[in-house]
């Protein structure tokens, strides 16, 4: 598939023809033809790499109703894409001073600058100008192609989505399904793997996996604040496996994307017994999608895995549901008849359905890093019959889920 450009140029109206000329044969290109709306288009759209004018006078800012500040633009588009600065009048920006200022401005913000561009450079590889033969044209455009190409390789946000996991078995299944080469790595102790996954519409997408060193909030926590931060991660998703509170109507295989997580262990010990101080975390993304969507998914995945391989044994597996209601956070694993409906009593939450050892850390990293995060998980175990029959069946319920998700874009990743 082509490499996706945005143009941000306010004299598009006389240089687009140009821009489309030399560009559209390699790339896809956007441009930003509504100001108005151009924070938004830059938010939503998923490019490769941004061409920017460094002169933006004749826009006026949506925000301040002023002429646009190319240092605005730097700032929408963030310090992971990769940018090259155009100017048709790179004379007059260094005589008023404005080059140095964007130069100084974009080495000390870090903003991934890769480089710099003439207009002229582009209205001349025109097909269109007959001044330069065909043969030197052809090789000036490799030329300009070569530097995009360069300078899309130096995105530093190249992954758009990652994946965590408490355990190989949860991870496998997404890796099955993908059908990509995994590339497997280590940085800073952390063991990584790579790939790439197609969507319905043909559209790329970039992930990075890992699984944690060991179960539960802390190693949760520090895996996913890694990803983000050594990888630029945007978005985090949690898959895996959890128990569930038959009480509440939860069945085997069911799957679960809490609108909250619940560390409900929290509090003080005194003299007169232990005083619990219940804490919540939440997220932006809910993955909630049509709800005759998720249940055909739902009944795919079931007739895909269940029916053909399972074992019902003596728990009668039922086609799976979604819920999207609180999920409590144990730092240990419950089994014990009763207590899931005791704990959802003591902190107030009656629609609570499930429980797990680490949703409460990948959401309390949404609310502190700012990205975006989701945790689906399936249940294997009721903790009214807790037993590990039903481990592999759940894992491949999280993992198959999360996969229709993305394959059908249903999860908007650009947010």
């Amino acid at each position: 598939m082509k490499k996706r450009i945005m143009i941000i140029d306010d004299e598009l109206q006389r240089r687009k023809k140009n821009y489309e000329n030399v560009l559209t044969e390699r790339y896809d290109v956007e441009y930003s033809d509504n100001v108005d709306l151009i924070y938004e288009q830059i938010k939503k759209s998923k490019v490769d790499l941004y061409i920017i004018d460094l002169n933006l006078d004749l826009f006026n800012d949506p925000n301040t109703k002023r002429g646009m500040n190319v240092k605005d633009i730097l700032e929408a588009v963030g310090k992971n894409k990769p940018i090259i600065l155009l100017s048709g009048t790179y004379p007059e920006l260094a005589k008023d001073g404005r080059l140095q200022a964007i130069i100084t401005i974009a080495a000390k913000e870090e903003y991934n600058v890769c480089s710099f561009l003439a207009y002229d450079e582009i209205r001349r590889l025109d097909s269109n100008n007959t001044a330069i033969e065909k043969e030197q044209l052809e090789g000036y455009k490799e030329a300009l192609y070569s530097i995009i190409d360069i300078s899309i390789k130096r995105d530093k946000s190249p992954y758009d989505f990652g994946i965590i996991c408490a355990l190989d078995i949860e991870m496998q299944p997404f890796l099955d399904i993908v059908q990509s080469e995994i590339e497997e790595f280590t940085i800073d102790g952390f063991n990584y793997e790579r790939g790439m996954m197609r969507t319905k519409t043909g559209r790329e997408l970039k992930f990075i996996g890992a699984v944690s060193n060991k179960m539960g909030i802390c190693d949760a926590s520090i895996l996913a604040t890694h990803m983000a931060s050594r990888f630029g991660v945007r978005y985090i998703i949690m898959i895996g496996v959890c128990g569930g509170r038959d009480t509440m109507g939860v069945n085997i295989g069911d799957v679960v994307i809490p609108s909250e997580s619940i560390a409900f262990q929290r509090g003080k010990l005194k003299d007169d017994g232990f005083s619990s101080e219940i804490e919540g975390a939440n997220h932006r993304e809910y993955g909630k999608i049509r709800e005759n969507t998720a249940n055909n998914i739902l009944l795919e995945l079931y007739k895909k895995y269940v029916v053909s391989q399972i074992d019902k044994g003596t728990i009668e597996l039922k086609v799976p549901k979604i819920h999207y209601d609180s999920m409590a956070c144990a730092d240990y694993v419950i089994d014990k008849k009763g207590v899931l409906d005791e704990i959802s009593k003591n902190i107030g939450k009656r629609k609570l359905c499930s429980v797990d050892m680490e949703s409460y850390a990948i959401y309390r990293v949404d609310e502190l890093l700012h990205i975006n995060t989701l945790v689906i998980k399936s249940v294997m175990d009721l903790t009214n019959n807790k037993s590990d029959k039903y481990k592999e069946y759940a894992a491949f319920m999280a993992a198959n889920y999360l996969y229709q998700l993305l394959y059908r874009e249903e999860l908007n990743l650009n947010k």
